[in-house]
């Protein structure tokens, strides 16, 4: 059965379909920008180098962990990558619908107990930054700015208990000099 997943190329989302074979590290690929399958597998050559084989044709990929995404180096070509299942597509989804307008809403993203806010209203933050920490099923998840901004409004409260799809944080674009986003 395929697995779906969200992928963002330098904020570019690609939905993609995971098919694996076998249970090793071999798997077909489908992306939908295409909707042709490709068979992939990957094997780890050493830390932060991996060796993909698409179709039979070797690519070699330098990969580095950024927190909840990843830096994919391609030749001399380097993709910010953030990949969503589930739940956290469905959020990544949201976030690059919302790209239009500039505003951003953070949502839970599971039902769970909110740990920490790490921001207030009128607070400017950075892609990647911490927002809130929800904790849901004994496991801490950090809920991140997606991209920079001013935080226009929080709903997440310490303690409180969270459902998901609850609105936490919003985010607005910085103004610029001139007085506009």
């Amino acid at each position: 059965m395929a697995e779906k997943y969200l992928i963002q190329v330098d904020d570019q989302p690609i939905e993609a379909e995971l098919e694996r074979l076998n249970g090793g590290g071999a798997a077909r690929v489908r992306l939908h920008a295409d909707g042709e399958w490709q068979f992939a597998e990957m094997q780890h050559v050493r830390a932060g180098l991996h060796v993909v084989m698409l179709d039979n044709h070797p690519v070699e990929l330098y990969i580095e962990r950024r927190g909840s995404a990843v830096d994919v180096t391609i030749g001399r070509r380097t993709y910010h990558i953030q990949i969503g299942r589930g739940r956290r597509a469905a959020s990544m989804a949201a976030a690059a619908a919302a790209a239009g307008d500039g505003i951003v809403r953070i949502n839970a993203p599971m039902t769970g107990n909110v740990l920490e806010v790490r921001t207030e209203p009128g607070a400017e933050v950075e892609a990647g930054d911490v927002l809130v920490v929800i904790e849901s099923m004994k496991m801490n998840n950090e809920l991140r700015a997606p991209a920079a901004g001013v935080v226009e409004r929080v709903g997440a409260v310490v303690d409180a208990q969270v459902e998901e799809g609850a609105e936490l944080v919003v985010i607005r674009p910085r103004e610029d000099s001139n007085g506009t986003a």
